[in-house]
């Protein structure tokens, strides 16, 4: 790992990907946006929303799903998880197009996020406020 990404505390970043899910995400493309208060190249971005977005995805926090647009109101499909390896590997489903992939928190993602300790807590919020 780069000297810039050994400064990224993955474990909130992970909440941070949780927390975008939940709260909406118009496409995953947004996932990288989530990592630009670091001095990271665009290709660290790629690489690190890639890795924890591929974690996420098969711990079942959150499912992958595709829609015709932005507005998020007519879905195509729910990706089954053996593609997600194709459809995170082609930089096409990584930039907003004619059809969106979105992250949604499932059941056991929500679970996760109400059972985050104090201490974890705090740490996502000095993150998000930091963002600002």
């Amino acid at each position: 790992m780069s000297t810039r990404t050994e400064n990224i505390d993955l474990e909130i970043e992970k909440l941070v990907f949780l927390c975008n899910a939940e709260e909406g995400n118009p496409g995953i493309y947004e996932l990288t946006w989530e990592l630009g208060s670091y001095d990271l190249t665009i290709e660290d971005k790629y690489r690190i929303a890639r890795a924890l977005l591929t974690e996420i995805l098969y711990e079942g926090l959150v499912t992958l799903e595709k829609y015709s647009d932005f507005s998020l109101n007519s879905k195509i499909e729910t990706i089954a998880p053996e593609q997600y390896e194709t459809i995170l590997n082609n930089p096409y489903w990584w930039y907003p197009c004619n059809e969106i992939l979105s992250i949604e928190l499932t059941e056991k993602g929500s679970e996760f996020l109400n059972g985050i300790s104090e201490s974890l807590k705090n740490r996502l919020e000095k993150r998000r406020s930091e963002k600002k």
